[in-house]
């Protein structure tokens, strides 16, 4: 069983994530839905049969149906897309708050890592090896401090990183987990994937 040992700023920056849920505000997961195309061709090429999305907040993005076909086929979910049902984690929203057990061939992880204190990177990226069986994708933007005031400490929280700050803290030598992570620059809103390992 993991048994991480989160900083005092995790435990405050949970409790202000679990609030703003209660209050019905944000997280609704919706920022996962640019990446479902490609999330699928990591389900594909590893032969995924079970994901796990670490840090689903509200999971709305898989009652979302595609009306456009230009990321999801219209009319499907991103589960249909992707043949498969999602089990969901988010430990600051109730309904999906149960620790994950055993293995996942991927793990999904979008724009979460941003909101962890720097202090507590290391353990919750062991936390997403120690999930996953086969890939990992994660997902983070670079270069835009929070709007929320909980999160919006930089010497606190890793969101004004550069590429080379989060290819090290995510990258975990001998791992035969392959890794893909999704990076947006939000000055020029350009988009880079790379394979970590």
């Amino acid at each position: 069983m993991f048994r991480p040992t989160p900083s005092a700023a995790y435990e405050l920056a949970l409790a202000s994530s679990k609030h703003r849920h209660a209050a019905g505000k944000t997280f609704s997961g919706s920022l996962m839905r640019p990446f479902a195309d490609l999330i699928k061709n990591l389900i594909v090429a590893h032969d995924c049969k079970t994901v796990l999305d670490y840090g689903c907040g509200k999971g709305k993005q898989y009652e979302w149906v595609s009306e456009r076909g230009d990321i999801v086929p219209v009319g499907m979910t991103i589960e249909e897309h992707w043949g498969l049902t999602v089990t969901k984690y988010d430990p600051a929203y109730p309904m999906f708050s149960a620790e994950p057990r055993g293995k996942f061939d991927l793990v999904v992880c979008t724009n979460t890592l941003g909101v962890i204190p720097i202090a507590d990177l290391p353990w919750v990226i062991d936390r997403l090896y120690s999930l996953a069986s086969k890939a990992l994708f994660i997902s983070e933007q670079l270069g835009r401090p929070s709007k929320k005031l909980a999160f919006s400490d930089a010497t606190v929280f890793p969101r004004m990183w550069t590429e080379d700050q989060w290819h090290a803290v995510v990258h975990r030598e001998g791992s035969p987990i392959h890794v893909a992570m999704q990076l947006i620059n939000m000055s020029d809103k350009l988009t880079k994937t790379q394979v970590v390992q």
